[in-house]
């Protein structure tokens, strides 16, 4: 049963999935290639695009820039001639830099050749002129064959923002087509004005209208960029198959690897509880059939002594009675403990106010301190607080953590005692500055038989804990070494009450 158990699990998580994922991205696989095929281009794209902007408007802002300072150096055509040859040779972008006057004719550059040459049009001195801003020419100039390029202008304003004249760039052509191949070298593109005009392409002869192409606008100029999809990916599909149907198989056997050992975990942390339970309740019925057989000779025990107290007065004997007594209370004290651990915890319960209940425990818990020479704050707000509980055994389990507090300090400490309600909880809370506990000490605080007392049973926390979960509360430590230690009850507050 347990193999066909294991067979079904691992049908259900390994195989079942295997065979789902690989029907289902065997049907996508083209449709995803071909949707890869589409990002891989518009990617590439993308990147052409923000570089081709880049390169218009860096060198509108650097004309637009130089502009400001040209208009001192405009009568000064070597100084002009020097700057502009410096700024041509510290950019590899640029095939000539000139300064034309108003009309567009080339006063000087770096290219003397162009000298009294008409560089733009009227067209676009007319745009300039009304912008007040760069503008880049819509073709491609061959004056040079060795250097393809186009040209971007700025006006040249004096004060009164008049213009006096422009600068010019041609940027080569022939270096951004170098630069977009470093940037992605494998795809086609082309790169047109508004007109048709072509100004860039790379492998793109040849090709037909059959092609798909995406199409990506440039933000800096009225021209568009068309990126060609490719018509094939180098990928082998079967490998890309077998890869997933491997990787499929690896993670679902380590999910069921994963879930087998929590399902071990679980059944060995359920085979520690039922132990623990089959434990306590060993010690519950062996409490429960010799704690009274215990508790009858203990009492005659008791009396006698008590006889033999009145009897012999001397402080000799009375000294070792005193000893014999306190024995005897903490033998008592002992078998109580077992009796609570072995009996059922539904108890009647009547409806008290904690104030009441901690007003006679009072006088017995300063007594205690006053035994381990430490001080008590009290924090009681003066409203009534109203439970459902058993006064007694409430009693024990506040008296039994107090003096958990008072054996943690030093002397010449305080221990504070606060009394509140929150939302719909009554709380008691008991803070000591003793050593404080660990995280692992205080996971095991409530665990029968865990003391760290040379004379403690280990029982009396788990007793309280029994006690609280009887009343519906919760009790809980807070804790770290060397800051203290809190103890919060917390119990339901009753709010209705006649």
């Amino acid at each position: 049963m347990k193999t066909r158990h294991k067979f079904t699990a691992y049908l259900l998580i390994v195989i079942l999935p295997l065979i789902i994922l690989s029907i289902i991205y065997w049907m996508h696989l083209e449709r995803s290639i071909q949707k890869e095929r589409l990002e891989q281009a518009e990617w590439a794209g993308t990147v052409y695009q923000e570089y081709i902007d880049q390169v218009i408007r860096e060198t509108k802002e650097n004309l637009e820039l130089l502009s400001l300072s040209s208009s001192v150096l405009y009568m000064d055509n070597e100084k002009t001639e020097l700057l502009l040859k410096w700024i041509k040779d510290t950019d590899s972008r640029y095939a000539g830099i000139y300064c034309l006057n108003r009309d567009g004719v080339s006063i000087s550059g770096t290219n003397k050749n162009f000298n009294h040459y008409y560089l733009i049009e009227q067209k676009d001195i007319e745009l300039a002129v009304k912008t007040q801003r760069a503008v880049v020419v819509g073709t491609k100039e061959l004056y040079n064959p060795a250097y393809n390029y186009f040209s971007i202008f700025a006006p040249i304003l004096d004060h009164d923002k008049k213009v006096q004249g422009f600068l010019l760039a041609h940027i080569r052509l022939d270096h951004m087509e170098n630069m977009l191949k470093i940037l992605s070298p494998t795809h086609t593109f082309i790169l047109e004005t508004k007109d048709k005009t072509r100004i860039l392409d790379r492998n793109a002869d040849g090709f037909t209208g059959h092609s798909k192409w995406v199409d990506i606008p440039l933000t800096e100029v009225d021209w568009k960029l068309s990126v060609k999809v490719p018509d094939k990916i180098n990928t082998n599909n079967m490998n890309v198959f077998l890869m997933l149907v491997f990787f499929t198989f690896f993670f679902t056997h380590m999910i069921y690897t994963i879930i087998e050992e929590l399902i071990v975990r679980r059944n060995t942390k359920n085979q520690k509880l039922l132990n623990e339970r089959q434990k306590i309740d060993f010690v519950g019925t062996l409490a429960a059939s010799t704690a009274h057989e215990i508790k009858n000779p203990l009492t005659g025990i008791k009396g006698l002594v008590q006889l033999l107290v009145e009897k012999h007065p001397e402080e000799q004997d009375q000294f070792y009675y005193s000893v014999i007594m306190k024995e005897i209370e903490r033998i008592n004290s002992i078998v109580s403990e077992f009796l609570i651990l072995g009996k059922p915890m539904a108890q009647t319960s009547s409806l008290y106010d904690i104030r009441s209940i901690i007003a006679e425990l009072r006088p017995i818990i300063e007594s205690e301190a006053r035994h381990f020479n430490i001080e008590v704050e009290w924090n009681i707000i003066k409203e009534p607080i109203l439970v459902h509980c058993t006064k007694d055994q409430l009693k024990q389990v506040i008296l039994n953590i107090a003096k958990n507090g008072f054996e943690a300090m030093e002397v010449g400490k305080n221990l504070r005692v606060r009394i509140h309600h929150e939302n719909e909880w009554a709380k008691i809370m008991i803070i000591d500055a003793g050593q404080g506990l660990s995280e692992k000490e205080i996971s095991k605080v409530f665990d029968p038989f865990y003391t760290s007392k040379k004379e403690g049973t280990g029982l009396g926390l788990f007793v309280c804990k029994r006690i609280i979960e009887s009343f519906n509360g919760t009790i809980e430590f807070s804790s770290k070494p060397l800051n203290g230690t809190t103890v919060t009850i917390s119990l339901p507050l009753i709010k209705d009450h006649p």
